[in-house]
């Protein structure tokens, strides 16, 4: 669940070097599927659950929105879910395209993993399986993702998959200047970076 309490500023992160990433694999019960016609309905219960959305009808919408309308881009070969033993779908990712400084550029995009499955690792082979679909799809050398100061225990993964802030003079939001978005950003990474010493230090240095 997110914590909403904490403050909200966006952070981007970026890779150039997409070659190097450590790989996960998922544990034992856990399997990798495609997104399939009608998974939508899966995606938005697992989005509520964690907080992203009030109602399953604003999840739906969202999920058509996002990857519904390009008329290139498909989710049945860019959309994963991990499937527990069950069938339950408990985590998702999805690799697409953005727009990263006005060029168009793949990101990965909207990781969520339930909370009853914190700590299996999933999180992380979803992630590597991701980067393996970028290179199965053709792609190299730039990848970024947008995430924000409440999912900074996501970022901590990021950063050890080698994701790095954006720390750019250019404003990346068309809302805020280049000296209003520059000042916000810094406040971001300083949050982040606090809050992840806090958490690595609860988790016992781990």
């Amino acid at each position: 669940m997110i914590d909403k309490l904490l403050p909200s500023y966006p952070l981007t992160l970026y890779k150039t070097d997409t070659e190097q990433y450590p790989k996960y694999g998922l544990p034992e019960g856990y399997t990798f599927v495609f997104y399939q016609p009608g998974d939508e309905e899966a995606w938005a219960r697992l989005e509520c659950s964690l907080g992203q959305f009030d109602s399953m009808e604003k999840g739906l919408e969202c999920f058509k929105r996002e990857f519904l309308v390009d008329q290139i881009l498909v989710p049945e070969e860019r959309m994963l879910f991990v499937r527990d033993a069950s069938g339950e779908y408990v985590a998702t990712a999805t690799l697409w395209d953005g727009m990263y400084l006005g060029k168009r550029c793949q990101r990965v995009h909207w990781v969520a993993v339930s909370d009853r499955c914190k700590g299996k690792g999933i999180a992380k082979a979803l992630l590597s399986r991701v980067l393996d679909l970028y290179h199965e799809l053709g792609y190299s050398g730039f990848i970024y993702l947008l995430t924000g100061t409440r999912y900074y225990p996501a970022i901590g993964i990021y950063k050890s998959f080698g994701f790095t802030e954006y720390r750019g003079e250019r404003s990346l939001s068309d809302s805020m200047t280049d000296e209003e978005f520059q000042e916000q950003n810094e406040r971001a990474i300083a949050f982040v970076q606090e809050k992840l010493k806090e958490y690595t230090h609860q988790k016992g240095g781990t």
